[in-house]
């Protein structure tokens, strides 16, 4: 009897083993499906900043290919403009010249009263 007796504690024991291991697997199965689903909230919400980051490098790449395009086009345009020293000999040149020796103000209202009045203008 006491055989028996010990057979059925061991086989309660057990099963009451068995269910507190049921209801832990219950409890670990609940936690990782709540682990998984923040996992995936957490995925999507880094996927949408990326993306995000993603259209700003895009904005900003193209930003800075125009810069780089408009600073190429002001740079050959600037191959044309006349240099310093250029400059320079055109002012030494006029110094010389210097076009007012030959005419005074009198002189050119004069000169344009007289094509004002001729009829070439009228």
């Amino acid at each position: 009897m006491e055989m028996q007796n010990d057979l059925t504690r061991n086989v309660i024991e057990l099963r009451e083993s068995i269910k507190i291991f049921d209801q832990r697997m219950s409890q670990l199965k609940d936690t990782i499906k709540m682990v998984d689903q923040n996992s995936l909230e957490k995925y999507r919400e880094i996927k949408i900043a990326l993306q995000g980051i993603n259209n700003e490098l895009s904005s900003s790449k193209t930003k800075i290919f125009e810069l780089e395009d408009a600073v190429n086009r002001l740079e050959r345009q600037s191959e044309t403009y006349a240099k310093i020293q250029d400059i320079k000999v055109i002012e030494k040149y006029l110094g010389f010249i210097d076009p007012s020796r030959f005419l005074n103000k009198e002189d050119v209202i004069k000169i344009v009263n007289e094509y004002m009045n001729s009829k070439k203008w009228s």
